[in-house]
């Protein structure tokens, strides 16, 4: 860091232990991060880049602070709902609360069942604030009107995406490296001699499902050969979100 020109102020740097939900070891009480500061104690919950990481990697912190957010959001947009078009409240929606949805979700692939539906009632809280319905009401059809792609297919989206441009030369070096276009197999197979197909890796540890290498080319490889071969960015994102569309709302 030195050679860098940087350091640690010891007042607001946080450190944060990773280790397995199986491990039976504590997590020690206070470690020595640098010889010349003194020994810190682990953090519980850390911010980097606005995303919230824990221990697990597991993102559940995460998933609670953009979902109490939103709801705050949503709390104040209430109070002055009346007086808002269906325009203006769809775009104050997408402002202020898909843009937190939205955020670094691609990290999210690896997300358990729960904290997805604790984010997807988020979106059908904000679908309902648009409608003027009532809490009870059905959100599939009013989000379909909408065109709001569900919290589920918009991480997938943006793992395409992301896969894209890494196979485009459009992504940093460093993600690029991650995704591989497969190679040809001695059996002669009709799947093997596609090389739009990426190579998947393939784990027995939950954590590491959401691992980009891992998450991004099994959703990579079930979209269709024609929008995989999308001669640019535009074309491939405008397809992309009617694929998604369609499998979402059966259309």
């Amino acid at each position: 860091m030195a050679n860098n020109f940087l350091c640690l102020n010891p007042s607001k740097t946080e450190f944060l232990v990773l280790r397995n939900k199986y491990d039976k070891e504590d997590s020690p009480i206070a470690i020595n991060a640098l010889d010349n500061m003194e020994p810190s104690v682990p953090a519980p919950l850390v911010r980097n880049l606005g995303v919230f990481l824990d221990p697990e990697l597991s993102l559940t912190g995460n998933v609670s602070k953009t979902v109490r957010a939103c709801n705050l959001c949503l709390m104040n947009l209430r109070k002055i709902g009346n007086t808002l078009t269906i325009d203006l409240k769809v775009r104050l929606v997408n402002t202020l609360i898909h843009s937190r949805l939205d955020y670094c979700n691609s990290l999210l692939a690896g997300a358990s069942a729960k904290d997805l539906w604790r984010l997807q009632k988020v979106q059908n809280a904000a679908t309902r604030f648009i409608a003027g319905r009532r809490s009870l009401f059905s959100t599939s059809d009013l989000r379909k009107k909408l065109h709001f792609l569900p919290v589920k297919q918009r991480i997938q989206y943006k793992l395409c995406l992301l896969t894209y441009k890494a196979l485009n030369g459009l992504a940093p070096a460093y993600l690029s490296k991650l995704v591989q276009r497969r190679k040809h197999k001695q059996k002669n197979l009709r799947r093997d001699t596609d090389v739009s197909y990426l190579e998947r890796k393939y784990t027995r540890y939950c954590s590491s499902k959401g691992a980009f290498s891992v998450a991004a080319p099994a959703v990579w490889n079930d979209l269709p050969k024609p929008l995989r071969d999308s001669a640019s960015v535009l074309s491939f994102k405008a397809n992309l979100k009617t694929h998604f569309f369609k499998k979402a709302y059966d259309c």
